[in-house]
């Protein structure tokens, strides 16, 4: 049961981590703004201060937040979609806090993409027992689609036990 609680612990931590990169953006001038590492680097010291997560949870959870952030722009600047063709499934069933959070720092910080996404985050490989947000993922190894309708862990397959993802996009 302790194992649940410290994967709630974790969601919450990560969800809390978006808020607070969206407080940051709402607060900040738009033309000298901190850059999105800096912006992640601080919801990442909070969390981790609030949560009492360890350096290596914090430094997960900040990888798992630019991996999903690169992925974001990289999708809208790509494919010219609105985020919510990124999630690809009924924004109904979306907790509609989140993804206002998501879409409001993918929009203000598509600036600040440019120069993150030259950045090597590995992002379009998910793991099993990772965190990431509200979408779809498909197995590496069989294909099979896997739905997130909120902030979650990432399961392994349910059909191959693969442990390797890609999100769909569209």
């Amino acid at each position: 049961m302790a194992f649940k609680a410290d994967n709630e612990k974790l969601v919450k931590a990560f969800e809390h981590m978006i808020e607070h990169i969206n407080q940051s953006l709402h607060e900040a001038e738009e033309a000298i703004g901190p850059g999105i590492e800096e912006m992640i680097h601080n919801a990442q010291e909070v969390a981790r201060d609030i949560y009492a997560l360890s350096q290596e949870e914090s430094d997960a959870l900040a990888k798992a937040l630019k991996r999903d952030f690169d992925k974001a722009n990289k999708t809208i600047n790509q494919q010219k979609k609105e985020l919510k063709d990124w999630l690809s499934f009924d924004l109904t069933i979306v907790e509609d806090r989140l993804i206002d959070l998501v879409a409001k720092a993918a929009d203000k910080t598509w600036l600040d993409f440019r120069a993150f996404e030259s950045e090597d985050h590995q992002a379009s490989v998910y793991h099993s027992g990772e965190i990431c947000s509200a979408g779809t993922l498909s197995c590496n190894q069989c294909g099979k689609h896997v739905h997130f309708s909120k902030t979650s862990h990432i399961p392994p397959c349910a059909d191959c036990h693969g442990s390797e993802f890609y999100r769909v996009i569209g």
